[in-house]
């Protein structure tokens, strides 16, 4: 067994956050703030995220703040605000959103399953959305699990539509210490849930990222997604930053 402190730790994430931005495929993403949702709640659970997501090409970035609480061992919620800077360097409020996850599993089952309902009130007289999602999460091993998502939003009111839109994301994720663990995930927008968007009209990104666990309380994560089509930017850096209380 291999054991590392906590500078070969932080060495092993340097270089692998620098080989993943070398590896990574070079195509054309929008700015995904967006997570692989776990659908697991922990009773007693508070916790405040910070996420940044930046495309070098353009200089265009998103970010988000968010706060999220469990009310016991199944369900929690979540509150979060958005905001976003476009490449002609203008800033704006994008969103706001309530999320409500209902986890269905037990702590002792490999595989986990549970629900995740999202309202989004939108800026600039856009429609609001609600989304009913889906996601499920296997523990292959002590080291290794799986997750998946499944979303699927309609939009409401304005010049809203009546097209439910379906996105799917996954991970697989490896921990490599105790502090430490090293994902490589997939995000895809697919279209329509009734008409299935042709592959070059689809926006799909993948790419590596990380968690550590800096101190007791403090996790950073870092990723890179590249657009596997022309349908997205071709770089975006991710860097969040959670405090739990």
């Amino acid at each position: 067994m291999i054991f590392l402190n906590k500078q070969m730790t932080i060495r092993l994430i340097t270089a692998y956050f620098c080989l993943a931005a070398g590896l990574t495929l070079s195509t054309a993403s929008w700015g995904n703030t967006a997570g692989v949702f776990p659908p697991v709640v922990n009773e007693g659970h508070r916790s405040m995220q910070y996420r940044i997501t930046i495309d070098p090409d353009s200089g265009a970035w998103g970010t988000r703040l968010h706060y999220q609480q469990s009310l016991d061992d199944s369900v929690m919620l979540r509150g979060i605000i958005h905001g976003s800077k476009n490449a002609l360097g203008h800033s704006t409020f994008d969103f706001a959103q309530a999320e409500l996850f209902w986890d269905l599993g037990d702590d002792s089952d490999k595989f986990r399953h549970g629900f995740r309902f999202d309202a989004r009130v939108q800026n600039r007289s856009k429609p609001s959305l609600f989304s009913a999602n889906y996601g499920a999460r296997y523990q292959f091993n002590d080291r290794w699990h799986g997750r998946v998502a499944i979303l699927n939003t309609r939009a409401f009111g304005g010049d809203a539509d009546n097209d439910i839109r379906l996105q799917a994301r996954a991970l697989i994720g490896f921990r490599a210490t105790s502090t430490l663990s090293l994902n490589v995930e997939h995000y895809s927008q697919l279209g329509k849930l009734e008409h299935i968007a042709a592959w070059n009209e689809q926006r799909h990104q993948f790419g590596p990222s990380f968690n550590f666990r800096i101190d007791p309380g403090w996790t950073v994560y870092g990723g890179v997604l590249s657009s596997l089509n022309d349908r997205s930017p071709d770089v975006v850096y991710r860097l969040w930053l959670t405090k739990a209380f």
